[in-house]
């Protein structure tokens, strides 16, 4: 996708076209929160697009007839095709009928290629770069870079190296290590003088008994874990939120209480929770016991998770005593995934984004460093950024 060309990066795109005309057969303008329905949902799938307004003309009979549209550009990677290629022969289809079209234009043309400079080519990446930084890379690591762009975005091989904080100046140095390429980041510190600055792939290793009760500031979340949610779809550990399948999607659903996502329905409340859960799971079976030790409970005040006197918390209200049994059942068949080693390395990653897997583990094995075996109830992490 990604290719060297001289002192820059070429990659490899196509581009998709679709007509969306703003008007009926009976020249009867469509409502503008349907257009705009349109250009939604092109964002939410690809990030963004480019929208022109074109006018078509035709010819029936002696009648000339002028279509007033917009047509709108989406430059994707060529590697993704068969995605986007479904995605918009759905949307053809949608459109068709939502605005009564007998046919609705959709083209692609292959290929193109964008010019990067390398700064670019490293956020496009997901590093956070300044733009007017140079990196001391040379060809070789650029080369690196380039060559194996899709393992750099699973990070793989990524650490902080250093993280120094000057107060007088007011700047973060950030240098950190990807695939054995050393990267730098100056930040400007406008942070609190007491508050801990710790880097997001390495928590534990920074923590020590005077940070506990100060403001942290997590530098890299971003880059180390939060650009792969950006550019991979929400999947849940195991499976859909139809997964528990008794109550049928819609108003009448009964509705549960999550501490971080609020109220949810039923058929979205259980595999949330259930992933929430197996991350503290996995944060227990990381001290190093036996998965036989770990105990788990669910009631109507949420659940507690055990081992070795640490005790887990998570808040949320389950009257209902199907559900709580449902979660554990659920929780069984998701251990089992995580055990065999059947979960693929993005889906993991998410879900230990999204259930703060590297704030708990850092504050649940620096306690356990600081003050020994003991419970340390841990009820949600609250970080600043």
């Amino acid at each position: 996708m990604y290719y060297l060309a001289g002192n820059g990066i070429e990659k490899s795109i196509e581009t998709w076209k679709v007509i969306v005309p703003l008007y009926d057969n009976d020249n009867k303008e469509f409502p503008e929160e349907l257009i705009n329905s349109v250009r939604i949902e092109v964002i939410n799938e690809f990030g963004g697009l480019t929208a022109i307004n074109v006018v078509g003309q035709w010819q029936s009979g002696k009648e000339l007839f002028t279509d007033r549209n917009i047509q709108v550009i989406i430059d994707v990677p060529i590697k993704d095709h068969n995605r986007t290629s479904t995605f918009f022969l759905n949307l053809k289809d949608k459109l068709r009928e939502e605005l009564r079209q007998h046919k609705i234009y959709v083209t692609f043309e292959n290929e193109a290629s964008e010019l990067l400079s390398v700064n670019e080519f490293l956020q496009e990446l997901g590093f956070e770069i300044n733009s007017n930084q140079q990196q001391s890379l040379n060809q070789e690591d650029i080369q690196r870079l380039v060559e194996q762009s899709e393992k750099v975005k699973t990070r793989s091989g990524y650490r902080t190296l250093s993280l120094k904080r000057d107060i007088e100046s007011k700047t973060i140095l950030w240098e950190r290590e990807i695939l054995g390429t050393r990267l730098c980041t100056s930040i400007n510190d406008n942070f609190p003088t007491e508050a801990i600055i710790l880097p997001a792939d390495n928590l534990e290793q920074y923590f020590d008994k005077d940070t506990f009760g100060k403001p942290l500031i997590v530098v890299g979340e971003y880059e180390y874990q939060q650009f792969i949610l950006d550019k991979e779809r929400r999947r849940y550990v195991i499976g859909n939120p139809d997964v528990f399948t008794k109550y049928e999607k819609g108003d009448e659903e009964p509705k549960f209480f999550h501490e971080w996502h609020g109220v949810l329905k039923t058929s979205e409340f259980i595999p949330i929770y259930v992933e929430e859960l197996l991350v503290n799971y996995m944060i227990l079976r990381e001290l190093g016991n036996p998965k036989e030790r770990v105990i788990i409970n669910v009631g109507s005040d949420g659940s507690y998770q055990y081992l070795s006197g640490h005790l887990l918390h998570c808040p949320a209200h389950i009257p209902d005593k199907e559900v709580q049994i449902a979660v554990l059942e659920n929780l069984i068949k998701a251990q089992k995934l995580f055990e065999n080693a059947e979960i693929d390395e993005i889906t993991l990653m998410q879900a230990k984004v999204l259930n703060k897997y590297n704030e708990k583990r850092a504050m649940l094995i620096s306690s356990h460093k600081l003050n020994g075996p003991g419970t340390f109830k841990l009820k949600g992490v609250r970080l600043d950024f």
